[in-house]
């Protein structure tokens, strides 16, 4: 493999490692507390942006693959991937259409709405098996890759 596409993969693998991570604090407002949470939930939007744009060859291929004679698990994981990402986008808009500290902090005023707290909560809740079930479609080139990485840090 030349010498870029490993530092690509690299950089993907320590990107998706830090958005895994700061998934998780986002993900756990009990222990920041709420105005934390949405700040965090604010600065994460950046790492996801990053993982689409890291990923993206893989999402334009995949779209055009839908329409093509694919095993039933490929179809799976990228149907799958794309419901990830509506349920992550309905996370973040209902998160700050719900928002009781950032958007208040920012002179923004919104009379927040049962329906977009039931929609934060219940995408928030549902997101997180759909986020274990997406690294588990993606854990041989995780396994992969983390074996090529510190085989060669070993050396």
């Amino acid at each position: 493999m030349s010498n870029w596409k490993q530092n690509l993969q690299k950089f993907r693998y320590v990107m998706d490692a830090l958005l895994l991570i700061s998934f998780m604090l986002v993900s756990a407002p009990q222990a920041t507390g709420v105005p934390l949470h949405e700040w965090f939930s604010l600065f994460f939007i950046v790492p996801f942006a990053i993982h689409l744009l890291l990923h993206w060859d893989w999402i334009q291929r995949s779209f055009k693959r839908l329409l093509s004679k694919l095993s039933a698990r490929e179809r799976f994981n990228i149907v799958w991937d794309y419901l990830l990402y509506i349920m992550m986008l309905l996370v973040f808009v209902s998160g700050f259409l719900v928002s009781v500290a950032l958007l208040p902090a920012l002179h923004i005023s919104l009379n927040i709405q049962d329906f977009w707290s039931k929609m934060h909560h219940d995408t928030a809740t549902l997101i997180m098996p759909m986020l274990g079930v997406h690294l588990a479609l993606n854990l041989s080139w995780i396994v992969k890759l983390t074996k090529r990485m510190f085989a060669k840090e070993a050396k």
